[in-house]
């Protein structure tokens, strides 16, 4: 019965050298040879991330043994240590957000020499930090923004809406946004332009405005993010509706002339123009319908800047484009 006591505690004893001391034999590596580890971000100081020298499968009993990390990336010296045993620690909290900000991935690289003896190896090592929903979506803008439409402001007119910021990495970041309450009235457009999380949102006119029935208009913009639990941020829109008809609109001029280069390449302004509006009103400029059936294929005009880009080439002597500046949309240039 002493025999088996004796057994039990020597393999008891084992196994707690095991989990203090972590080693693996299938421990992965990247195609540069890095050993690969995993470690969840806001880790305390101290967290023990691996079992260098185990993985590395260096043999280092009964010999002088030294580790030192070496040179390879600032981060990687400020937030690791390595130990007289080989074991990879924390030094610091570790905040991905703040070494890889709305990024898909965040290594961190370290390089570890091992002085066997006279012998020095070294062990790269690469750290893939894990992303926690820790933040929530921010709009950066005002708390509130306001927007002046005339009533005749036609459907399906867009207007540019603040984009909030989050500095998880997807799909912790930003991926969505809503109006709340919902309305027919508007709605938003929202376009994903990058895989980290940038946004183009636009506020959409979805019918016909009636000043009589409703004068203004307020809702909630919510941009939230993917994480478990779901984390929004929100932005207050008033929208308000004005009687323009006694203002009398004008462009700064009646007409323009531009010359354009004939290699001239796409994406290039050819002019930005101007209009007067009623006090607080927006402003949106388009083509007239004649001018986007025969060119709209050539030039493109921004709504809410009124510029005018090149989209292809140029191969006739002359151009009449004709633009109008809404809420009056029988104003053309």
């Amino acid at each position: 019965m002493e025999a088996n006591a004796d057994s039990f505690a020597v393999l008891l004893a084992a196994v707690l050298i095991a989990v203090n001391c972590p080693s693996s034999t299938a421990v992965r590596r990247d195609v540069d040879g890095r050993l690969v580890y995993r470690l969840t971000e806001k880790q305390p100081a101290d967290t023990l991330v691996a079992n260098v020298a185990g993985d590395a499968g260096l043999t280092t009993e009964r010999r002088d043994v030294r580790y030192v990390l070496i040179q390879n990336s600032e981060p990687g010296l400020r937030l690791f240590r390595i130990d007289d045993d080989g074991l990879l620690r924390t030094s610091a909290v570790v905040d991905r957000d703040e070494l890889c900000p709305r990024q898909i991935s965040c290594p961190v690289l370290l390089d570890v020499a091992v002085q066997i003896s006279t012998d020095v190896r070294i062990v790269k090592i690469r750290v893939q930090l894990i992303d926690l929903n820790d933040n929530a979506p921010a709009f950066s803008a005002a708390p509130e923004v306001e927007f002046h439409l005339a009533e005749s402001t036609p459907p399906g007119v867009l207007f540019p809406l603040p984009v909030a910021a989050d500095p998880d990495g997807p799909p912790n970041g930003v991926i969505g946004y809503r109006l709340s309450p919902r309305s027919d009235v508007f709605g938003v457009r929202v376009r994903n332009l990058s895989s980290a999380g940038e946004f183009d949102v636009r506020l959409v006119l979805r019918r016909q405005l009636d000043r009589s029935r409703e004068d203004r208009y307020t809702f909630r913009l919510l941009a939230f993010d993917g994480g478990q639990p779901q984390l929004s941020g929100s932005i207050l829109v008033r929208i308000f509706v004005d009687d323009v008809r006694q203002y009398s609109p004008r462009f700064d001029n009646a007409s323009y002339e531009v010359t354009v280069r004939e290699n001239s390449p796409p994406g290039s302004t050819v002019i930005r123009l101007s209009a007067s509006a009623a006090p607080g009103a927006a402003i949106v400029y388009r083509f007239s319908r004649r001018t986007q059936a025969i060119y709209g294929d050539l030039f493109a005009i921004n709504s809410t800047t009124g510029e005018v880009t090149l989209l292809g080439t140029v191969d006739q002597a002359a151009y009449n484009l004709s633009v109008c500046r809404i809420p009056v949309t029988e104003l053309c240039l």
